[in-house]
Protein backbone atom coordinates (compact mmCIF):
# COMPACT_ATOMS: atom_id res chain seq x y z
CA UNK A 1 0.00 0.00 0.00
CA UNK A 2 2.91 2.33 0.77
CA UNK A 3 4.31 1.65 -2.65
CA UNK A 4 1.01 2.58 -4.17
CA UNK A 5 0.88 5.98 -2.43
CA UNK A 6 4.59 6.81 -2.24
CA UNK A 7 4.15 9.74 -4.52
CA UNK A 8 1.51 11.23 -2.19
CA UNK A 9 3.83 10.93 0.78
CA UNK A 10 6.57 12.65 -1.24
CA UNK A 11 4.26 15.51 -2.11
CA UNK A 12 3.34 15.98 1.56
CA UNK A 13 7.00 16.05 2.62
CA UNK A 14 7.90 18.57 -0.07
CA UNK A 15 4.95 20.74 0.94
CA UNK A 16 6.12 20.76 4.55
CA UNK A 17 9.69 21.67 3.55
CA UNK A 18 8.45 24.43 1.28
CA UNK A 19 6.19 25.83 3.97
CA UNK A 20 9.01 25.93 6.50
CA UNK A 21 11.27 27.66 4.02
CA UNK A 22 8.60 30.23 3.19
CA UNK A 23 7.95 30.98 6.85
CA UNK A 24 11.63 31.58 7.49
CA UNK A 25 11.87 34.03 4.59
CA UNK A 26 8.85 36.08 5.76
CA UNK A 27 10.08 36.40 9.41
CA UNK A 28 10.40 40.22 9.92
CA UNK A 29 13.74 41.81 10.96
CA UNK A 30 14.02 42.85 14.65
CA UNK A 31 12.55 46.31 15.36
CA UNK A 32 15.15 49.04 16.04
CA UNK A 33 13.52 51.84 18.05
CA UNK A 34 14.41 55.50 18.05
CA UNK A 35 17.38 56.48 20.24
CA UNK A 36 18.04 59.72 22.19
CA UNK A 37 20.79 61.94 20.78
CA UNK A 38 20.81 65.24 22.63
CA UNK A 39 21.12 66.46 25.23
CA UNK A 40 23.75 63.85 25.85
CA UNK A 41 23.30 61.47 28.71
CA UNK A 42 24.40 63.19 31.95
CA UNK A 43 24.59 66.67 30.42
CA UNK A 44 24.41 69.71 32.69
CA UNK A 45 22.08 72.46 31.55
CA UNK A 46 22.44 75.88 33.09
CA UNK A 47 19.14 77.26 34.28
CA UNK A 48 18.34 80.45 32.48
CA UNK A 49 19.47 79.31 29.02
CA UNK A 50 17.24 80.56 26.21
CA UNK A 51 16.51 77.30 24.36
CA UNK A 52 17.14 73.61 24.85
CA UNK A 53 17.12 71.17 21.91
CA UNK A 54 15.98 67.54 22.21
CA UNK A 55 16.94 65.27 19.30
CA UNK A 56 16.56 61.54 18.61
CA UNK A 57 16.93 59.15 15.68
CA UNK A 58 14.19 58.84 13.09
CA UNK A 59 12.22 55.61 12.60
CA UNK A 60 11.04 54.63 9.14
CA UNK A 61 7.28 54.66 8.85
CA UNK A 62 6.78 56.56 12.11
CA UNK A 63 5.16 59.98 11.85
CA UNK A 64 4.47 60.69 15.52
CA UNK A 65 6.74 60.61 18.57
CA UNK A 66 6.08 61.23 22.22
CA UNK A 67 8.86 62.94 24.18
CA UNK A 68 8.60 62.22 27.91
CA UNK A 69 10.60 64.14 30.53
CA UNK A 70 10.44 63.20 34.19
CA UNK A 71 11.44 66.05 36.50
CA UNK A 72 13.39 65.63 39.78
CA UNK A 73 10.11 65.71 41.71
CA UNK A 74 8.67 62.86 39.59
CA UNK A 75 6.35 65.03 37.50
CA UNK A 76 6.05 63.78 33.89
CA UNK A 77 6.09 66.35 31.08
CA UNK A 78 4.98 65.05 27.65
CA UNK A 79 5.30 66.55 24.17
CA UNK A 80 3.89 64.91 20.99
CA UNK A 81 6.11 65.63 18.01
CA UNK A 82 6.03 64.94 14.31
CA UNK A 83 9.73 65.63 13.85
CA UNK A 84 12.87 64.26 15.46
CA UNK A 85 14.49 67.49 16.72
CA UNK A 86 12.49 69.81 18.92
CA UNK A 87 13.37 72.96 20.83
CA UNK A 88 11.91 73.67 24.22
CA UNK A 89 12.46 76.70 26.42
CA UNK A 90 14.65 75.73 29.32
CA UNK A 91 12.53 77.73 31.76
CA UNK A 92 10.00 74.89 31.48
CA UNK A 93 12.30 72.95 33.78
CA UNK A 94 12.32 75.01 36.93
CA UNK A 95 13.45 72.27 39.31
CA UNK A 96 17.15 71.79 39.95
CA UNK A 97 18.45 68.24 39.81
CA UNK A 98 18.30 65.16 37.57
CA UNK A 99 15.77 64.94 34.73
CA UNK A 100 15.10 61.66 32.86
CA UNK A 101 13.91 61.68 29.26
CA UNK A 102 12.95 59.06 26.67
CA UNK A 103 10.95 58.83 23.39
CA UNK A 104 8.00 56.64 22.43
CA UNK A 105 7.25 55.86 18.75
CA UNK A 106 3.53 55.77 17.86
CA UNK A 107 1.70 54.23 14.90
CA UNK A 108 -1.20 55.77 13.01
CA UNK A 109 -3.60 54.57 15.68
CA UNK A 110 -1.47 56.38 18.30
CA UNK A 111 -0.42 53.06 19.75
CA UNK A 112 3.08 52.75 21.21
CA UNK A 113 5.30 50.78 18.85
CA UNK A 114 8.47 50.99 20.96
CA UNK A 115 10.20 53.01 23.65
CA UNK A 116 13.76 54.34 23.45
CA UNK A 117 16.45 54.10 26.09
CA UNK A 118 16.41 56.72 28.83
CA UNK A 119 18.85 59.63 29.00
CA UNK A 120 19.35 62.05 31.87
CA UNK A 121 20.33 65.70 32.13
CA UNK A 122 20.85 67.93 35.13
CA UNK A 123 19.30 71.33 35.54
CA UNK A 124 21.76 73.53 37.42
CA UNK A 125 19.95 75.83 39.80
CA UNK A 126 20.21 79.49 39.06
CA UNK A 127 22.32 81.08 41.78
CA UNK A 128 20.46 83.52 43.90
CA UNK A 129 21.60 87.04 43.22
CA UNK A 130 23.83 88.37 45.93
CA UNK A 131 22.38 91.62 47.14
CA UNK A 132 24.71 94.49 46.62
CA UNK A 133 25.74 96.01 49.86
CA UNK A 134 25.91 99.71 49.51
CA UNK A 135 28.82 100.88 51.50
CA UNK A 136 28.10 104.01 53.38
CA UNK A 137 30.56 106.64 52.36
CA UNK A 138 32.99 107.46 55.03
CA UNK A 139 32.20 110.80 56.52
CA UNK A 140 34.40 113.50 55.21
CA UNK A 141 36.51 114.62 58.10
CA UNK A 142 35.79 118.16 59.06
CA UNK A 143 38.96 120.12 58.97
CA UNK A 144 39.22 122.33 61.97
CA UNK A 145 42.17 124.61 61.54
CA UNK A 146 44.40 124.61 64.54
CA UNK A 147 44.58 128.11 65.84
CA UNK A 148 48.04 129.51 65.73
CA UNK A 149 49.51 129.78 69.20
CA UNK A 150 49.33 133.25 70.64
CA UNK A 151 52.80 134.70 70.79
CA UNK A 152 52.80 137.42 73.39
CA UNK A 153 55.24 140.26 73.80
CA UNK A 154 58.57 138.84 74.94
CA UNK A 155 61.26 140.46 77.09
CA UNK A 156 64.36 141.59 75.21
CA UNK A 157 66.56 143.72 77.48
CA UNK A 158 68.02 143.36 79.95
CA UNK A 159 68.72 139.75 79.01
CA UNK A 160 67.50 136.99 81.27
CA UNK A 161 69.88 136.56 84.20
CA UNK A 162 71.72 139.83 83.52
CA UNK A 163 73.84 141.35 86.28
CA UNK A 164 73.18 145.08 86.51
CA UNK A 165 75.39 147.66 88.27
CA UNK A 166 74.15 149.37 91.36
CA UNK A 167 73.95 152.70 89.51
CA UNK A 168 73.14 153.55 85.96
CA UNK A 169 70.43 153.63 83.40
CA UNK A 170 68.67 150.43 82.27
CA UNK A 171 66.20 150.09 79.43
CA UNK A 172 63.50 147.48 79.77
CA UNK A 173 62.36 146.51 76.24
CA UNK A 174 60.17 143.82 74.74
CA UNK A 175 58.80 142.71 71.39
CA UNK A 176 55.67 144.30 69.99
CA UNK A 177 52.37 142.46 70.36
CA UNK A 178 50.01 142.85 67.41
CA UNK A 179 46.70 144.37 68.50
CA UNK A 180 48.07 145.64 71.78
CA UNK A 181 47.91 149.37 72.49
CA UNK A 182 49.41 149.45 75.97
CA UNK A 183 51.82 147.43 78.09
CA UNK A 184 52.39 147.00 81.81
CA UNK A 185 55.89 146.29 83.07
CA UNK A 186 55.87 144.53 86.44
CA UNK A 187 59.05 144.12 88.49
CA UNK A 188 59.09 141.85 91.51
CA UNK A 189 61.64 142.96 94.10
CA UNK A 190 63.74 140.52 96.14
CA UNK A 191 61.41 141.30 99.05
CA UNK A 192 58.40 140.08 97.03
CA UNK A 193 56.85 143.49 96.49
CA UNK A 194 55.79 144.38 92.95
CA UNK A 195 56.11 147.72 91.20
CA UNK A 196 54.35 148.43 87.89
CA UNK A 197 54.90 150.85 85.02
CA UNK A 198 52.58 151.51 82.06
CA UNK A 199 53.75 152.37 78.57
CA UNK A 200 52.25 152.74 75.12
CA UNK A 201 55.61 151.83 73.59
CA UNK A 202 57.72 148.70 73.82
CA UNK A 203 60.35 150.07 76.20
CA UNK A 204 60.73 151.85 79.53
CA UNK A 205 63.97 153.37 80.91
CA UNK A 206 64.80 153.36 84.61
CA UNK A 207 67.82 153.99 86.90
CA UNK A 208 69.12 150.94 88.71
CA UNK A 209 69.75 152.95 91.87
CA UNK A 210 65.95 153.20 92.15
CA UNK A 211 66.09 149.48 93.00
CA UNK A 212 67.70 149.79 96.39
CA UNK A 213 67.54 146.14 97.36
CA UNK A 214 70.32 143.83 96.39
CA UNK A 215 69.48 140.39 95.00
CA UNK A 216 67.40 138.83 92.22
CA UNK A 217 64.61 140.72 90.51
CA UNK A 218 61.93 139.30 88.19
CA UNK A 219 60.20 141.23 85.46
CA UNK A 220 57.29 140.46 83.16
CA UNK A 221 55.27 142.34 80.52
CA UNK A 222 51.46 142.26 80.23
CA UNK A 223 49.90 143.32 76.90
CA UNK A 224 46.55 145.17 76.99
CA UNK A 225 44.03 145.51 74.18
CA UNK A 226 42.22 148.67 73.07
CA UNK A 227 39.64 148.34 75.85
CA UNK A 228 42.31 148.03 78.52
CA UNK A 229 41.77 144.30 79.09
CA UNK A 230 44.72 142.01 79.58
CA UNK A 231 45.70 140.33 76.33
CA UNK A 232 48.52 138.05 77.42
CA UNK A 233 51.62 137.85 79.59
CA UNK A 234 55.20 137.39 78.52
CA UNK A 235 57.69 134.96 79.97
CA UNK A 236 59.57 135.99 83.10
CA UNK A 237 63.10 137.39 82.93
CA UNK A 238 65.39 137.95 85.89
CA UNK A 239 68.27 140.26 86.69
CA UNK A 240 70.44 140.82 89.75
CA UNK A 241 72.06 143.90 91.22
CA UNK A 242 74.34 144.41 94.20
CA UNK A 243 73.38 146.01 97.46
CA UNK A 244 74.12 149.65 98.20
CA UNK A 245 77.87 150.02 98.72
CA UNK A 246 78.82 150.86 102.28
CA UNK A 247 80.75 153.97 101.24
CA UNK A 248 77.64 155.39 99.50
CA UNK A 249 74.38 156.63 100.85
CA UNK A 250 71.13 157.50 99.16
CA UNK A 251 71.30 160.94 97.66
CA UNK A 252 75.00 160.75 96.80
CA UNK A 253 74.32 160.11 93.19
CA UNK A 254 75.15 163.66 92.17
CA UNK A 255 72.99 166.15 90.33
CA UNK A 256 72.04 163.53 87.74
CA UNK A 257 71.07 160.88 90.27
CA UNK A 258 67.44 159.80 90.47
CA UNK A 259 66.35 157.86 93.51
CA UNK A 260 63.01 156.01 93.70
CA UNK A 261 60.63 154.32 91.26
CA UNK A 262 58.97 157.55 90.20
CA UNK A 263 62.08 158.62 88.32
CA UNK A 264 61.66 158.34 84.58
CA UNK A 265 64.07 158.84 81.76
CA UNK A 266 63.35 160.35 78.38
CA UNK A 267 64.85 158.05 75.79
CA UNK A 268 66.24 160.02 72.89
CA UNK A 269 65.93 158.45 69.50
Amino acid sequence: MLKKYWWLILIIILAIIFSLSFCQQDDPAPLVCTEPLMPEDGAEIAYGADLMTFAFTEMEGIALYRLNIQTPSGHLITFELDDTPVERIISTFTEPGENTWYVEALNDDREIICTSDSFTFFTVQEPEPVPEIEEEPEPTPTFTPTPEPLICAQPLTPEDGAELPYEGKVIFSWSEMEGSTEYILEIRLPSGNIVSFESDTTEIARYTEAFEQGGEYQWIVTALNATGEEFCESTIFTFTKPQLPENKSQGDGGSDACIGFDCSIVIED
